[in-house]
């Protein structure tokens, strides 16, 4: 089965030539917390992920006869059937030990960090270690990737911001994982810069022909 493996990937350029390879190496047949996460995010958004296109597809929902008149057309009715998801099944922080689950939830409800069932978007929790409660898994999904991004990025600075004081930071991933993100975020900005500047570029031309 395809879900019972864990590896790690390299990639390299052939000599001679520009073409990138792709190898899978240190396969470990398991079933690994990565998989779990993902189980867990398709039983809940009721989605797969299809190995042909690479996209996690959701079905759409149904709208109750009495409600359909809210919307003005089918294609306003029916979000995207697909998604982008971001999964973190070992999410590390020293001070949530010191949080029971109860104030946790209080504070993301708070913070308003949650799952929409009916959009099928948000972040969902699993709870892991229930003896030391210092382990989280996080899995977020939401309709384009840049929104993921920052949906997790500010669900991992503002639970870290509210564990957490000057006296005790505690020891954690979160704080690298956000700055990988915002890393992310930035070379997303600056291609997005760079294809509107060529569409600009080509709009131009197109005027001046």
């Amino acid at each position: 089965s395809k879900q019972w493996y864990q590896r790690r990937v390299r990639a390299f350029m052939l000599p001679g030539s520009e073409e990138q390879q792709l190898w899978a190496i240190d396969l470990k047949i398991q079933y690994t917390d990565t998989m779990a996460l993902a189980n867990v995010l398709q039983y809940v958004t009721g989605g797969r992920f299809d190995t042909a296109t690479g996209l996690f597809k959701i079905p759409p929902y149904k709208v109750m006869p009495e409600l359909s008149s809210r919307f003005k057309s089918p294609k306003e009715r029916q979000p995207p059937n697909f998604r982008f998801a971001i999964l973190a099944p070992r999410l590390f922080h020293s001070n949530l030990s010191l949080v029971h689950y109860s104030v946790f939830f209080q504070m993301c409800r708070a913070h308003h960090i949650g799952y929409d069932i009916r959009e099928r978007e948000g972040a969902i929790f699993t709870l892991i270690d229930s003896y030391k409660r210092d382990l989280l898994g996080m899995a977020v999904v939401e309709p384009d990737l840049p929104k993921a991004l920052k949906t997790f990025q500010r669900n991992l600075t503002t639970v870290h911001q509210e564990i957490s004081s000057a006296n005790m930071p505690g020891r954690n991933n979160f704080l690298a994982l956000a700055a990988e993100v915002d890393k992310i975020l930035s070379s997303l900005n600056v291609d997005q810069e760079g294809e509107k500047k060529d569409e600009g570029e080509k709009l131009r031309s197109d005027i001046d022909q």
